[in-house]
């Protein structure tokens, strides 16, 4: 980790990346050059759209999330659309609400790549859903981008064929030991404790990373309980774990109101010790739900609110002017996404007076993605050989306005 003590951590920012931005914005320039060269750049014409699919959960345990995404990707593709489109042609989104169901998502990625022609999709919003959904787009052909699917096996080694399957949400195998090491380099607990959701995938995965973390690090695990996924019996699950007596205690869970109600239960049972969570914390809508009992948790997250650069200054301001409220870190991921989809389709040459099958317009979309490389809300971005994100992971601690506030940041490879 890098340390965050005696210099602010925006001035370490722009120190620490200059070189590294100034390399990915001569990579973009020279791509875009090398596009413009062989593509007549036209005008916003009257053509059929470029349509991206996005399955979002708008309803159901995964709402936290599904809202800021949608309303940030819409807002990214009126931007790319007022700036031109895509050399001129201009992009289109449709969403689908998969109301958090595995099955639904199965269903909404085969209408938007077999009924609405999507030339790549985005979503869906949960891990649980992404691992039934993806398989179908990948033996279909269509590139897919996880703008918020954060558990191991989503890209690289996967328990199906995966090569059409990108990712721009930071990875908790990633998340969770910066959180918990920024923790442990200050403090020793005697134990540790860890509850997670049965039967959900996200918080399975954040729980054994979680386990395997402390462990590396000599610490005990005291207690290791699993929960279901209501609220019913909750109390007396919180109270096995904080009758163990651990200095710590990890939450694992897709669901920010079952997170909210484990911190609510461990502050009324008198727990004063460390709380760290999984990627739930980095929603504001959770974090609104845990509400005064959160102060002081910590969380490894893919994007900070304060963060420098100006891509993300830009982002923020115009998601406020449109919304009339702040963005979290998944209406960044969505709105990055976008970005990424649009410039590996100007990379592929798509637009202007290029006209290709749907079929071509896909792979040209995945073979570009290799390419991308920009600064976004995020940071520098650019994807791995695996498919990975490579950015900044940020480690956060929500402050007792409810908000995140920066307690460590790692660069990538840390």
């Amino acid at each position: 980790m890098e340390a965050a003590e005696n210099i602010a951590p925006s001035r370490q920012l722009t120190r620490l990346w200059a070189t590294r931005i100034s390399v990915f914005l001569a990579v973009a320039t020279v791509a875009s050059v090398l596009v413009s060269c062989g593509t007549t750049v036209v005008p916003a014409v009257k053509a059929r759209p470029l349509t991206i699919g996005a399955i979002f959960s708008l309803t159901g345990g995964g709402d936290v999330y599904g809202p800021q995404q949608e309303r940030a990707a819409q807002l990214a593709v009126a931007q790319v659309n007022s700036a031109g489109g895509i050399n001129g042609r201009p992009i289109a989104l449709k969403v689908l609400n998969d109301g958090s169901s595995p099955s639904s998502g199965r269903s909404a990625m085969r209408r938007l790549i077999d009924g609405y022609g999507a030339v790549a999709i985005m979503g869906p919003t949960l891990s649980d859903v992404a691992v039934k959904a993806d398989p179908l787009a990948n033996s279909l052909d269509t590139p897919v981008l996880a703008v918020s699917n954060t558990a191991p096996g989503i890209v690289g080694r996967c328990a199906y064929p995966c090569q059409w399957i990108w990712r721009d949400s930071l990875g908790e195998a990633t998340a969770v030991p910066d959180a918990i090491s920024y923790y442990l380099s200050t403090t020793h607990p005697s134990s540790a404790a860890i509850i997670h959701v049965e039967g959900d995938l996200l918080g399975i995965a954040e729980a054994q990373i979680a386990g395997s973390t402390f462990r590396a690090h000599g610490i005990p695990i005291a207690a290791n309980i699993s929960v279901p996924d209501s609220t019913a019996g909750l109390s007396s699950l919180v109270f096995r774990v904080t009758s163990a007596g651990p200095g710590v205690v990890f939450i694992g869970t897709s669901y920010g109101a079952i997170a909210a109600a484990i911190v609510k239960d461990l502050v009324s049972e008198g727990f004063t010790g460390q709380i760290i969570g999984g990627n739930t914390f980095n929603s504001q809508v959770t974090l609104n739900q845990i509400g005064k009992a959160g102060t002081g948790s910590l969380s490894g997250a893919a994007w900070w609110s304060g963060n420098d650069f100006p891509a993300n200054a830009a982002f923020i301001s115009s998601y406020e002017q449109a919304f009339g409220i702040a963005p979290d870190q998944f209406a960044a991921q969505a709105y990055t996404g976008i970005l990424i989809l649009a410039q590996a389709m100007r990379h592929a040459g798509l637009g202007g007076t290029a006209r290709y099958s749907l079929r071509m317009e896909r792979a040209k979309i995945q073979a570009a993605l290799k390419t991308v490389a920009l600064i976004t809300p995020l940071g520098p971005f650019r994807f791995t050989r695996s498919h990975d994100v490579s950015q900044i992971a940020w480690v956060l601690r929500i402050n007792p306005a409810g908000l995140h506030e920066l307690a460590d940041f790692c660069n990538p490879g840390c």
